[in-house]
């Protein structure tokens, strides 16, 4: 998917109401802290109000008579002190309690978007990009902290201290209050007009982030590719692309905040610190002025812009974290395998039906066409083909990865998606033709969590030919085989892997390739274990050796999605112009020129 598509999809379609829900669920969850920390924010506000009051008390009453009497000065002077050391002291604990609330969302947030990935449908994969979907969970749920800490702590804050003060000006002085009471409108403009204009910039600047984050990914996992083939300057300058695209939209987004928020907030506070002082001003000319008033005043005016400047910079934080929780938000709408999960729970034979299907990653252009196959339980069915004939698609369809564009697929009388979810997936094994190795113990790279016991996955173990070499092991099956099962050979990541879909007692088990990539004496080990299972286990192997599935019940030929052929290897074989019978026949002259060669 294109940067704009992925832009226009973000700006457009996205409801900023989905991600609000999102964030203030989180606000509330738990209503009797979010109410304590409420009250602690009224009560240092009031704190932190009552000492200018104090001061005005003090100047007016004490210094502009010139009398001192001790015990009331003492009482202002303590009362002054005190109300600052609880102001202080109430501020720290609302910023603890909002970070505790901000950093247990973030935490609850994250585990749900990993969830939720983890349960996507495989079609999701297919154009989703790893590094965006890690900025997504990583960076954009670190962007909705902000949210609690940075926007929602400190604009309550302000605002009740802003309530506060505008109080304490009317007690002083309505008149001077209403003047700073045209701060307000003005502010919210300028905060209206700031959002206008940078939620595209934002919007734009969090997905270049994840491109940058991507294509880093994208690098490094295929760097063994990119040097061999010397691709070094051309994904530098890729990469560079995308970082100086990143960096303009910083500097559009820093430049229309430095532009709309603290230095506008300035300067509307210096014109109302001209019409206080031109309204002093008056009140000299009339005779008539307490010098503390006019402290109190100032004092409050200084707080008084200062709130409303910290919450325009906060719009900042709360304009990125509203596009990372939309991002966040659209992850989480995407349907999940369990959303099209069906209520049979029993899976006891493993008979397969294909019916008419018909399927096609894109609806106008059909991989599959019209495919009929019948498997009885026990069966031992290979597909074969050259490359693009719909092998691997049409197993990902028994994976139930996607759903057919027109007939179905049936697993004991019952269609795919009729099945529970964890039944499927208990009763469907499958062994891929790329190994994926937990960088773990062997057992739990066998056990994969489901709770085994240490003679279940010896079992299995058994079942693929592989427990003798991990006996052979000083730690046995608590061997550690380290980021990808280096310590094992190629072969034995295969057999392990076997192992693995072996372990569940699946009903139904799925090979791609198993063999593709695999020595002869490894290929042998599979063909016993897939000869062990015959009859026992429903087995339906992608093969590129033929070798490996000659004793198969049956066997389909697919040629650009059709079934062109179907019957076991001897019938086939009597094909004059079979298809099945020329792959075979120049497997075997290969092979015949290999040995030659040796």
């Amino acid at each position: 998917m294109s940067r704009s598509k992925t832009n226009k999809a973000a700006s457009q379609d996205t409801k900023p109401s989905g991600s609000l829900r999102l964030l203030m669920s989180y606000v509330f969850a738990d209503k009797p802290l979010f109410y304590k920390t409420l009250l602690l924010v009224v009560i240092a506000t009031g704190f932190d109000v009552l000492g200018p009051m104090l001061s005005k008390v003090f100047i007016d009453e004490f210094i502009m008579p010139d009398r001192y009497p001790v015990w009331p000065i003492v009482g202002v002077i303590s009362l002054f002190i005190i109300s600052t050391l609880l102001g202080t002291y109430l501020k720290y604990k609302q910023t603890m309690r909002f970070l505790d609330m901000a950093l247990n969302a973030v935490l609850d947030i994250r585990k749900r978007v990993f969830n939720h990935v983890l349960r996507l449908p495989m079609a999701y994969f297919d154009y989703a990009r790893t590094g965006q979907l890690v900025s997504r969970i990583t960076n954009d749920t670190e962007s909705i902290k902000d949210i609690y800490v940075q926007f929602l702590s400190n604009v309550l804050a302000n605002v009740i201290l802003l309530i506060g003060i505008l109080i304490a000006m009317a007690i002083l002085d309505v008149e001077l209050m209403l003047i700073a009471l045209l701060l307000i409108p003005t502010v919210v403009g300028l905060i209206y007009l700031y959002q206008k204009f940078s939620v595209k910039v934002v919007t734009e600047s969090r997905q270049l982030r994840s491109d940058i984050n991507a294509t880093m990914n994208e690098s490094i996992s295929g760097m063994s590719v990119i040097q061999a083939t010397n691709q070094q300057q051309r994904k530098f300058e890729q990469f560079d692309g995308i970082n100086d695209g990143y960096y303009t939209t910083r500097l559009k987004a820093v430049t229309i905040g430095s532009l709309m928020l603290r230095p506008a907030i300035n300067f509307l506070s210096i014109i109302i610190l001209c019409g206080i002082v031109w309204f002093f001003g008056i009140k000299v000319v009339e005779g008539y002025v307490e010098v503390g008033v006019l402290y109190a005043y100032l004092n409050y005016l200084g707080r008084f812009t200062e709130p409303l400047v910290e919450i325009t910079q906060r719009f900042s934080l709360y304009q990125q974290a509203i596009v990372a929780g939309d991002r966040v938000y659209e992850l989480l709408q995407e349907p999940t395998d369990q959303d099209q999960s069906g209520t049979v729970t029993d899976l006891k034979h493993g008979a397969l039906n294909i019916e008419h299907l018909v399927f096609g990653y894109q609806s106008d252009k059909p991989v599959l066409h019209d495919i009929n196959v019948t498997i009885e339980s026990g069966e031992f069915f290979a597909i074969v083909g050259h490359t693009g004939s719909g092998k691997s698609t049409l197993l990902s369809l028994l994976l139930n990865f996607y759903q057919p564009q027109s007939g179905r697929i049936c697993l004991d009388g019952h269609a795919l998606n009729a099945f529970d979810h964890d039944t499927l997936r208990q009763g469907v094994g499958f062994i891929p033709q790329e190994p994926f190795i937990l960088a773990s113990t062997l057992f739990e790279n066998i056990d994969m969590g489901r709770g085994l016991t240490q003679q279940q996955v010896e079992h299995a173990a058994k079942q693929a030919h592989l427990h003798d070499v991990i006996m052979e092991m000083s730690d046995g099956y608590q061997t550690q085989l380290g980021e990808g099962g280096l310590r094992l050979s190629t072969g034995q990541r295969q057999q392990l892997i076997i192992a693995r879909a072996l372990a569940g007692s699946p009903k139904v088990l799925l090979l791609d390739e198993a063999t593709a990539n695999v020595d002869s004496e490894t290929e042998q080990v599979v063909q016993r274990a897939l000869s062990d299972l015959h009859g026992k286990v429903t087995m339906i192997v992608v093969a590129h050796r033929l070798s490996t599935i000659r004793h198969a019940d049956s066997i389909l030929v697919l040629d650009k999605g059709h079934l062109i052929e179907q019957g076991d290897h001897p019938h086939l074989m009597t094909l004059d112009q079979g298809r099945y019978r020329a792959m075979y026949q120049l497997q075997q002259q290969e092979q015949k020129v290999a040995q030659a060669a040796i």
